[in-house]
């Protein structure tokens, strides 16, 4: 169980006894592997190597061992308690890399992954009238397919193991298809949400939905359930969104929340989200969203708001008495200037966060280490006070914490005997990671995503050595780019992105 209080209080403190302190990874070039003959592919013994546990006591190790059998973490410890493991175990000698828990990334649309770039410093007008539902219109399943794989590359390739995403089908029923097909091919654990909406209220343009966008309640429920009998998984769940208080009916809210208890899975939402929401919920129902969710019964222990940014010091309770969880997405909500999340009073009430990326649609990259990077800084900046905060509180936001936010700390966020073996190796020699005396610094402020080399999801090595062995990178891009300009044309977009910027093209 998650000890909320020792987790924030060690954040602030640093590392307590018995802690990493300073590290001094071993110099020279990483041990070539070591496998004893007649080894199995279900095993295997990671020594030698840096271990940041993000366990409740907060060990780690300058030099630890981490024991992987079948899917799950065998043990993990020193590696001069490790003894002798029985014959046959295969043994990688990491010589001062580091291991340590996969990232979980809280919040994404995978679909958007090659929107990165389209909205920058959009107009209004041009966002209403070409930027969101045009663009929504050309993204069909081989499109959102496209757009998947090349979001789920770069979460990968950047050290994330589970990644929840929200999705919106609208005109194409099957986009959603598309995405979770890449998900199976890319091999990560993920929460994918179906986002229905069905509000009528054609008043606020900011607000409006297109007719070919609103579902019925029962339609919504319904593909939710089909999505779930074809894609549900040991790694990926299929489970329901209702987009937002103001684009959904309460009888939206609420089947779609009952759907996720018929399951037994995670609900999910967008919630106060920006200023315009939150006044526009207080004309409306005479307070903010999320005492509208409490009104109708959907905040809860396995209930995730993504945003959040706009929360009184009473919603803040709220979320946290009621366990739900919560993503925190410092680059997107800065990227629309719509504010800066209550991260410390989040926490001190105790509240479930992580740490989201969102899509690449509004936020361009999915640089996880970017957004640890930016969750500090933005702190720092508003609460002017340079003493908030740390790397450590940086990486287990996006470890233990976003496990929480997702309802699922029992079984990843951190290396733990008997939990998934989901974790990544960080090659700790890269310039921009040195001097390795401050490695766990370094790995957040000076911010080298690529520094990830390899990455295993449930003990399986999805990423070898930098690179994908089902994804090839180079086509991958090449289908993005194909994919992206369907969109274009489809949204009429086309001579807008060739003409928005001052420079004089030749």
């Amino acid at each position: 169980m998650l000890d909320r209080r020792r987790f924030v209080a060690g954040a602030a403190a640093g590392f307590a006894a018995g802690a990493l302190g300073e590290v001094v990874a071993a110099p020279g070039a990483a041990a070539p592997v070591a496998v004893e003959r007649g080894a199995t592919a279900r095993e295997l013994l990671l020594t030698d190597a840096i271990v940041l546990t993000m366990d409740g006591t907060r060990r780690a190790f300058r030099s630890g061992y981490v024991w992987i059998r079948g899917e799950r973490i065998h043990r993990v410890g020193p590696t001069r308690e490790l003894g002798e493991p029985p014959r046959g175990v295969p043994r990688r000698r990491l010589d001062g890399r580091l291991v340590m828990p996969g990232l979980v990334n809280c919040h994404t649309h995978l679909s958007n992954g090659m929107l990165r770039g389209l909205y920058d410093e959009m107009p209004l007008e041009v966002w209403f009238a070409q930027g969101m539902w045009p663009v929504l219109d050309g993204l069909d399943a081989a499109a959102a397919e496209r757009g998947a794989d090349l979001a789920l590359l770069e979460l990968l390739s950047t050290g994330v193991t589970t990644t929840a995403s929200g999705e919106i089908a609208g005109r194409h029923p099957t986009m959603l298809d598309g995405v979770l097909t890449a998900v199976e091919r890319a091999g990560i654990r993920a929460v994918v949400s179906r986002i229905a909406m069905d509000s009528a209220d054609e008043s606020s343009p900011a607000q409006f939905i297109p007719r070919g966008y609103r579902d019925t309640p029962q339609f919504a429920a319904d593909e939710v359930r089909r999505l779930r009998r074809r894609y549900d998984s040991a790694r990926v769940s299929v489970v329901p969104e209702a987009l937002g208080v103001l684009r959904c009916t309460p009888e939206m809210v609420q089947a779609m929340h009952a759907v996720a208890r018929e399951v037994d899975g995670l609900f999910t939402m967008h919630a106060a989200s920006s200023q315009d929401e939150r006044d526009a919920s207080r004309r409306r129902f005479g307070h903010g969203s999320i005492v509208e969710l409490e009104r109708l019964g959907v905040l809860g222990p396995k209930t995730l708001l993504a945003h959040a940014i706009w929360l009184d010091d009473a919603e803040i309770r709220l979320v946290a008495q009621r366990g739900t969880g919560l993503s925190h997405n410092p680059v997107s909500n800065a990227y629309y200037a719509s504010g800066v999340a209550r991260l410390p009073e989040l926490l001190a009430a105790g509240a479930r966060v992580g740490l989201g990326v969102d899509g690449a649609s509004t936020n361009n990259g999915q640089n996880v280490w970017e957004t640890m990077k930016m969750a500090m800084l933005f702190q720092k900046q508003r609460l002017e006070k340079a003493s908030f905060g740390s790397a450590e509180l940086a990486l287990e936001l996006m470890t233990r914490g976003g496990a929480a936010a997702l309802h699922m700390e029992d079984r990843i966020g951190s290396l733990e005997p008997g939990k998934l073996a989901d974790l990544i190796v960080i090659d700790t020699e890269r310039v921009a990671l040195a001097p390795s005396q401050t490695i766990v610094s370094n790995l957040v402020y000076s911010n080298d995503p690529w520094a990830v080399q390899d990455v295993y999801v449930g003990g399986e090595r999805v990423i070898e050595g930098g690179r994908h062995p089902r994804l090839d990178a180079k086509a991958v891009v090449a289908g993005a780019r194909t994919a992206f300009g369907r969109v274009l044309r489809t949204a009429g977009l086309e001579e807008y992105v060739r003409t928005r910027g001052g420079w004089q093209w030749q």
